[in-house]
């Protein structure tokens, strides 16, 4: 996944994006140490069993989406550039900071976690694949997004008992959870958005790919990382990618929307202002500009010349 990922960057594009650095501070900051601090809630949240709430902790602690954000992004008429930018910063940053943060999170659970191995393993397994599929330009979006679902089948079919054995009762908050912690995500990151926009440090196109995706969650990464975790520290580790599956899901669908009603919006806008560019412009200030608008009124159509520029 992160080395198919890592053919899609592109260095100019990086080059491009470092312009816009307010947005890019404002969403690195963000993701990888502001939105992580919801782990502190998620964790003390009573789901039944216990791998729900550590599915969520989880899930909220890791960077950005890593590729359906940028997606989504283009969708609304965003800017590409930039959601690109954060995207790959922010999971390459993530692999540096993620292990210590979660570390902090979890350790008000008694969870104990090695944050240096658990740095080591993500550098191997996230970093240097994200480095050498840098050197292929290849379109592989297909082995990408399959490789991911292969991960969550191959993690979900070793749970499968484990999985089966748990009611609706015990899913449906987790059901809840997910649209809930987007959700304050996506309101936080308004709000903030919208300090910087009126500062005049963040325009639309810039704010849609910030708002978006500072919001979102990778699932990838979530699923690596609890590859590494012991299963006699978190529990079974099915169980604990559930939320994180769920939480993902529920990010999708919920973008995906918004991002489609900003882009029906951008597109309305820009051809209001096509026909605006085409009206001929009239100089209120010219002194013969009110005669001739009252010979248009009388005969509006008397030739076919004054009718056009009319």
């Amino acid at each position: 996944i992160f080395f198919v990922s890592g053919m899609t960057v592109k260095t100019e594009d990086i080059h491009a994006a470092m312009k816009a650095y307010p947005s890019m501070l404002y969403g690195l900051t963000m993701i990888l140490l502001v939105t992580p601090m919801l782990g502190f809630v998620t964790l003390e949240i009573p789901f039944s069993p216990k791998e729900f709430s550590y599915g969520f902790t989880l899930f909220v602690c890791v960077p950005t989406t890593l590729t359906s954000g940028v997606s989504m992004v283009g969708n609304a008429k965003g800017n590409t550039v930039l959601a690109l930018f954060l995207t790959v910063g922010s999971n390459m940053l993530g692999v540096v900071t993620v292990p210590f943060v979660l570390r902090l999170v979890m350790s008000n659970a008694d969870v104990t976690l090695d944050a240096v191995a658990l740095l080591i393993k993500l550098l191997l397994t996230i970093f240097l694949p994200l480095c050498i599929g840098k050197k292929h330009k290849v379109s592989l979006g297909i082995v990408n997004n399959g490789s991911l679902v292969l991960i969550v089948w191959q993690t979900c079919s070793s749970s499968a008992n484990q999985i089966l054995d748990q009611s609706f009762i015990n899913i449906l908050p987790v059901l809840a959870g997910g649209v809930i912690i987007h959700a304050v995500f996506f309101c936080v990151n308004g709000a903030g958005t919208e300090v910087l926009s009126r500062m005049g440090a963040m325009p639309w196109r810039e704010r849609m790919a910030v708002w978006l995706l500072t919001s979102q969650k990778t699932l990838p990464v979530s699923m690596t990382i609890l590859t590494y975790l012991n299963e006699d520290a978190v529990g079974d580790h099915g169980l604990v990618a559930i939320p994180m599956i769920i939480g993902h899901v529920s990010q999708l669908f919920i973008d995906s929307y918004i991002s489609s009603v900003w882009g029906s919006a951008e597109d309305k806008k820009a051809k209001e202002e096509n026909v605006e560019s085409h009206l001929p412009k009239i100089d209120s200030s010219s002194p013969n500009t009110s005669s001739e608008l009252k010979v248009m009124e009388i005969n509006p159509l008397h030739n076919e010349q004054e009718s056009n520029e009319v």
